[in-house]
């Protein structure tokens, strides 16, 4: 028996409540290892370093970055790895670091503990749908999971933004009961649902962008169809960075269409909606 929760009036006290008022890991958190997660960056043995706080959705992006960073300057990246949440929490308690890259709504939470200098948005992250190759049920747009007898999966809705916002918008569309009837996996991690669709435990996962465009070679992708709201991919500047210069640095190199098209060839971007 699937666990869930009420859809709370305000999605963004939603997600803040997730971030900052739970002592529960991330959806993201001891999950099903992905291949990007299996030691292909390599940190520069330099005397130069930055830290960077990077939430998992943002990993594969943020080391393909990290890679270009460190040819191009000899500077060092160390990254730690985790759950937004957690991230900002070990942050807010004084952990060393020097540059923090979430997805909404985090930068503005670490704003509001006056531990922002500034922030640059290097991408965005929407949820997506996928199914098996050729797409057999038709599946068309996220309405179309309201129809019984799919198997659904997303994310993990108590702890995971992605699962929120599906909730929320399911609700929004008068299909919520429907759709929760017909979910079959709530996910530690993107990855675990878009294993389950691609071993034919589901028929349809809601995944991030990032996670759709990694298996794009063995699964289809779907629009949602839905209007979500923004959520963008942010490397923010902490104001207590020790490694002042070298961070200066990576945020210069970030805040460019380079780096921008880099994250973008790795899946963050918006669909185009229909009019």
């Amino acid at each position: 028996m699937i666990t869930r929760l009420p859809l709370c009036p305000s999605l963004f006290i939603m997600l803040s409540l997730a971030a900052c008022g739970s002592s529960q890991p991330d959806a993201t958190t001891q999950a099903t290892p992905m291949a990007y997660e299996e030691g292909v960056f390599e940190p520069l043995d330099s005397d130069r370093t930055v830290i960077i706080h990077c939430g998992n959705s943002m990993r594969p992006g943020a080391e393909a970055l990290a890679a270009r960073f460190q040819r191009e300057t000899g500077i060092g990246v160390r990254f730690n790895f985790g759950g937004s949440s957690q991230l900002i929490a070990a942050i807010e308690l004084g952990q060393q670091g020097d540059l923090y890259l979430p997805h909404d709504p985090y930068a503005a939470m670490l704003d509001s503990k006056e531990l922002l200098d500034r922030y640059v948005v290097l991408g965005h992250i929407e949820p997506l749908l996928i199914v098996a190759p050729g797409n057999p049920l038709v599946i068309t747009e996220l309405k179309d999971l309201a129809r019984p007898g799919l198997r659904v999966g997303l994310t993990d809705p108590r702890y995971a933004t992605a699962g929120k916002l599906t909730v929320a918008a399911v609700e929004s569309l008068g299909i919520a009961d429907a759709f929760m009837a017909n979910v079959a996996m709530e996910g530690r991690s993107h990855n675990d649902v878009a294993l389950g669709v691609l071993q034919g435990h589901l028929d349809v996962g809601v995944v991030w962008n990032f996670i759709a465009h990694h298996y794009q070679d063995q699964l289809d992708t779907v629009p949602s169809g839905f209007d979500f709201a923004e959520t963008r991919v942010t490397l923010c500047l902490l104001t207590h960075a020790e490694n002042r210069r070298e961070a200066e640095a990576f945020m210069t190199f970030a805040d460019s269409d380079q780096a921008r098209t880099l994250f973008a060839e790795h899946g963050y971007v918006k669909e185009s909606r229909q009019p």
